[in-house]
């Protein structure tokens, strides 16, 4: 069997058809009648602007977004004068001396406890101080003054 031969759509004479003729025409008629044309785009314009212009229901008006949130900040504090600030220190000192105190028979303990584990002396320490003992304030007695 012979196989048919097929020419490529795209080549050879009729290919581009009578697109040009149609080209002409058109360009013709806009041509002759180019006022018809003016005058058409000029009343789509004028619709347009009227429906534009109408009153329509009438539009929310806008909202401001509502203001962001300041940051909080803590009110200053009172500074202490006169009796206050005398007790403040007070207390600050005897805080600080029993803490040095306890610390001290911390290590009195340790020493005196050389085979135990820190948390056996741990537990030796805060029955210690929960007697209200302290090897550095009395020597220990807790009614002796």
């Amino acid at each position: 069997m012979a196989a048919k031969r097929r020419r490529p759509a795209g080549k050879g004479a009729g290919a581009i058809g009578c697109a040009p003729f149609f080209v002409l025409i058109v360009v013709a008629l806009i041509i002759q009648y180019w006022w018809v044309l003016l005058i058409a785009v000029g009343v789509v314009a004028l619709t347009v602007a009227l429906v534009r212009s109408t009153s329509g229901p009438a539009r929310p008006a806008k909202v401001p977004p509502p203001p962001r949130p300041q940051p909080v900040v803590a009110p200053p504090r009172a500074v202490p004068t006169g009796e206050d600030l005398t007790a403040q220190l007070r207390a600050h000192k005897r805080i600080s001396r029993v803490r040095d105190m306890q610390e001290w028979d911390y290590e009195w303990i340790r020493l005196a406890h050389p085979g135990k584990s820190v948390r056996e002396v741990n537990d030796i320490a805060n029955t210690h101080f929960a007697r209200g003992r302290s090897i550095g304030i009395n020597w220990g007695d807790p009614s002796a003054p």
